[in-house]
């Protein structure tokens, strides 16, 4: 739960969020790294294609606009994760 669960995900967004504004590319990375787990798990859900595997992609290219001082693409490159994340809560708080 802990590992794939939603923790890990919010800590893995919470974890990126504070590296692009203190502009720490190693912490974006583990962002990424934190939220790999969640997206194999979504990345099963069916008709989704395999396509969430690209999440933490997302993610590391943040990590890059961070270490070339582009904050405006760190965020932007953020965003995807935020979105899969809040489309399974919102989900979870429709069919549950």
């Amino acid at each position: 739960m802990m590992i794939f669960g939603f923790p890990a995900v919010f800590l893995s967004l919470l974890v990126s969020a504070i590296g692009i504004l203190k502009e720490k590319v190693w912490l974006v990375v583990i962002g990424a790294v934190l939220f790999a787990p969640f997206s194999y798990y979504l990345s099963g859900a069916p008709g989704l294609a395999g396509l969430p595997i690209l999440l933490p992609g997302f993610q590391v290219g943040s990590a890059i606009a961070v270490r070339e001082k582009n904050k405006l693409w760190a965020w932007l490159l953020l965003v995807p994760a935020l979105f899969a994340a809040l489309w399974v809560v919102g989900v979870a708080l429709l069919y549950s």
